[in-house]
C-alpha cells in the first residue's frame, strides 16, 4: 500500500516539475500571476488564437472585415448565442441562432431562419467574443451538415462590435422603455 502511494506522489512532483519548466521556456506561455489578456484588450483582431480550430474551417473575419460586410444588406448575420443574450444586445438585421440549445428549441430556431439560408448567400457568425466557440461551432454546422458553402465567422463577436460603435439592437432596452 506504501508503495503505490509514493509511485503517486513521485509521479505528480515529476509532472508538476515538467509542467514548470516548460511554461518556463516557452514562448507562448502562461502568466502564473496577473491578468491576462484577451481579444477585448488587443487592438488587433489577429491577436485571438482559436484552440478548437483545424485548417479547414470557415475562413475568420476581423471587426474590419465583418463591418465591410455588415454594409451589404445581402449579407445574413447569424448570432449563435443562447436567446437571453441576444435580447441583451445583438448586431441589428442579426438572426438568433443558438447552436448550443437544446435540440428541440434549436430546430425551432433553424425553421425560423431556413428560408433566408441560401448557398449563394454569405453568412456570418458571431457569438460573445474570443471566449466563446459557439460561432464556430454553428459556422461548422452550417458548412458541414446544411452543406452552406459561403460561410465566415467573425470572432471579435458582439463584445467586439458594441465597443466599436457599430450598428446594434437592444430589444430588452425597447422593452423596458415601452412598459
Amino acid at each position: 500500500m506504501k508503495k503505490p502511494a509514493i509511485e503517486i506522489v513521485v509521479i505528480l512532483a515529476i509532472s508538476i516539475s515538467a509542467g514548470v519548466v516548460n511554461n518556463s521556456v516557452s514562448a507562448n506561455r502562461i502568466a502564473w500571476i496577473g491578468s491576462w489578456p484577451s481579444i477585448s484588450d488587443a487592438e488587433d483582431d489577429s491577436a485571438w488564437d482559436c484552440l478548437s480550430c483545424v485548417e479547414t474551417d470557415p475562413p475568420q473575419l476581423s471587426l474590419g472585415e465583418a463591418s465591410a460586410l455588415y454594409q451589404n444588406p445581402e449579407v445574413l448575420f447569424l448570432d449563435a448565442r443562447f436567446p437571453e443574450e441576444y435580447a441583451e444586445g445583438h448586431i441589428e438585421r442579426a438572426y438568433l441562432l443558438p447552436i448550443e440549445a437544446t435540440s428541440t428549441d434549436f430546430d425551432a430556431y433553424f425553421n425560423a431562419v431556413k428560408p433566408l439560408l441560401d448557398s449563394s448567400r454569405l453568412i456570418v457568425t458571431y457569438c460573445s467574443g474570443a471566449e466563446c466557440e459557439s460561432s464556430l461551432f454553428l459556422a461548422r454546422y452550417l458548412r458541414d451538415q446544411i452543406g452552406l458553402p459561403n460561410v465566415s465567422i467573425f470572432f471579435g463577436g458582439w463584445r467586439r462590435w458594441e465597443n466599436a460603435g457599430l450598428p446594434a439592437a437592444y430589444p430588452n432596452r425597447e422593452t423596458e422603455t415601452e412598459n
